[in-house]
């Protein structure tokens, strides 16, 4: 066999065919890209929940935040369990939208404009739950305002630390392209 290589051997079109396999590589060399799971986001999360937030007399506690990729709608949601009262007790679970943005100074991606897209009430013993809700709905809901989904850093050392130029939703994960 090795007599058969040898005797074949053209070192023209091997080099020719090196270089050729070469260009995909040159070409895409200048972009980089990251993927970012479900999983490391709410490992990120974690570590800055719960939260205790109170108005007008009502106090609530944020807890067990998750977020959900979903690659078919194209979308990026939040879930998180509230809890209010003591003696008497309200257990909610609030599913949220948002909008994906990058904080230059921080080097983060966060989650912002949250609206309640879905409020589930899991166990209530209020004899009148609806003040409660009223006040985490409308007012405890809006004093979130910078939730840092992950920092740059987090995720790889690799990437540039600076805004991503393209994102892409997958299935449980997140892609990030810097050209």
């Amino acid at each position: 066999m090795y007599k058969y290589i040898r005797q074949n051997f053209n070192l023209p079109s091997a080099l020719l065919l090196f270089i050729t396999s070469l260009i995909p590589c040159i070409a895409s060399a200048s972009d980089v890209f990251q993927f970012v799971t479900e999983k490391e986001i709410n490992k990120n999360l974690k570590a800055q929940f719960p939260v205790v937030r109170s108005f007008k007399n009502v106090s609530a506690t944020f807890s067990d935040p998750e977020i959900v990729i979903n690659g078919l709608d194209k979308n990026i949601k939040l879930l998180m369990t509230v809890t209010s009262g003591d003696s008497s007790q309200l257990v909610a679970k609030i599913r949220f939208k948002g909008n994906l943005k990058f904080d230059e100074f921080s080097e983060s991606y966060l989650f912002e404009d949250l609206f309640e897209d879905k409020f589930t009430i899991v166990s209530n013993t209020f004899e009148k739950p609806e003040p409660t809700i009223k006040a985490i709905k409308q007012s405890l809901v809006n004093s979130f305002e910078d939730i840092v989904l992950f920092n740059l850093d987090d995720i790889n050392g690799f990437a540039p630390k600076r805004e991503a130029d393209a994102i892409e939703i997958f299935t449980k994960r997140l892609k990030f392209v810097w050209y």
